[in-house]
């Protein structure tokens, strides 16, 4: 192996082990001090206190993850009832012009997003416009990005955009949305055509020398 391809995949495998430990998933979990003082943090930033909120809120039901963290990854599963209208569109978009960032910034992002087509089984989703499936790299982020300022206003947004939300937490039994794995064959593709690539310019280099 020459110099010039030894460095194309040293750096391939430099830019991918470093995606493995920022893309996380399997941290430290949180402590139940760390986690009630981020809460006081969401509380402060959003005006809200925790005996004020009803069951069913997020402050609620986030302080009772905290003893059960594992600090791993998992995922919410959002069902959604939109509002219509122009006004809620526009809401929409900037929800996610906020939101977005803050999520990719934590290693989060959208997995699933769908619109409701029929109703197989059931009535409850009668209700249910759209089904959106959403990646947090551990609950520590999760808080975290719920605490940041940014946020207030997304809120605002989300509320406009949204007659009504659920969300539960999951974590994949089954699932073939694999990241890392994607991204791993992107760069084997990646280090081939290079490897060709570099290879070519060589020859062409030499032949060029040669005849000279």
């Amino acid at each position: 192996m020459n110099r010039a391809k030894g460095i194309w995949l040293g750096t391939l495998a430099l830019l991918y082990c470093s995606f493995w430990v920022w893309y996380g998933g399997n941290g430290d979990p949180i402590t139940q001090a760390e986690g009630e003082k981020m809460l006081n943090q969401i509380e402060h930033v959003h005006g809200v206190k925790f005996e004020d909120t009803p069951e069913g809120s997020m402050s609620r039901n986030l302080r009772t993850m905290l003893p059960h963290d594992d600090g791993k990854e998992f995922y919410a599963v959002n069902l959604e009832i939109r509002n219509k209208g122009a006004k809620a569109k526009e809401a929409e978009a900037r929800y996610g012009e906020i939101v977005i960032p803050l999520l990719l910034k934590r290693g989060g992002h959208p997995v699933f997003v769908s619109e409701r087509a029929g109703l197989m089984l059931g009535k409850y989703g009668e209700r249910i416009d759209r089904v959106a499936v959403v990646r947090y790299r551990s609950l520590r982020d999760l808080l975290d990005m719920v605490g940041d300022e940014r946020m207030v206003g997304g809120n605002k947004y989300k509320s406009a955009s949204l007659a009504h939300t659920e969300v539960f937490i999951t974590r994949p039994t089954i699932t073939f949305v694999q990241v890392r794995l994607m991204l791993g064959m992107l760069f084997l593709i990646l280090g081939f055509v290079g490897w060709k690539l570099i290879g070519l310019r060589q020859n062409r280099k030499r032949d060029t020398d040669a005849g000279a």
